[in-house]
């Protein structure tokens, strides 16, 4: 899976086309205008949480989500390809090459553990290997991840080809708010078909 999305760097497209190709190559009948109907309501969303120092994990190359969150971020990713495009988007942005397992920071460095598209790409130990990590490095964890419109499935084994002819095996969720928000102890602050976003804090 690392190896895809370190690679899948030279090929990836903006982020709403990216998403309506990942879609429909699923079979959904993805629409663009409500995939960026929601993006914007999860940057309002994201803009709307309390301010604070935060990490930002599974940044990827365009650091959407770590420049729309309300604070000072760090983006962390494990992939050098993403980061140095990262680094060329948002010049002032600090970035960090680091596993997410094992992240570089003191116990409760930061006051928020963003993590993007990333838990729904995990298995259940290594979701809740991630999740103690998350919880070690700060005091609040958002999770935002891919949504279940009709058509897609909840869990599945997807092959990913690369332009290049490379096939790889993915492990992918589609996620339901109310599901995750359960899953992980905390509460929905958005959910939407292709979108959904859950925070946890110390106190829930």
């Amino acid at each position: 899976m690392w190896a895809y999305y370190d690679r899948r760097v030279a090929h990836r497209g903006p982020g709403p086309q990216n998403v309506l190709h990942y879609f429909r190559g699923l079979g959904v009948a993805a629409d663009l205008n409500e995939i960026n109907s929601e993006l914007s309501a999860v940057a309002r969303c994201l803009g709307q949480l309390a301010a604070t120092t935060f990490l930002d994990l599974g940044a990827g190359p365009d650091g959407t989500f770590t420049m729309q969150s309300a604070g000072r971020g760090i983006a962390i990713d494990q992939s050098e390809a993403a980061l140095l495009q990262l680094h060329a988007v948002a010049p002032s942005l600090p970035i960090v090459r680091g596993d997410v397992m094992r992240l570089p920071v003191r116990d409760k460095a930061v006051g928020r553990v963003f993590i993007s598209h990333l838990y729904g790409l995990l298995l259940p130990d290594e979701r809740a290997a991630l999740l103690t990590e998350a919880w070690r490095a700060g005091r609040e964890v958002v999770v935002l991840d891919s949504g279940r419109p009709p058509g897609a499935e909840p869990e599945a084994w997807q092959t990913r080809s690369l332009p290049d002819g490379a096939s790889y095996r993915i492990y992918r969720r589609h996620l339901n708010a109310e599901e995750l928000a359960v899953e992980v102890g905390g509460s929905v602050v958005f959910g939407g078909k292709y979108f959904v976003m859950t925070i946890t804090t110390a106190s829930d």
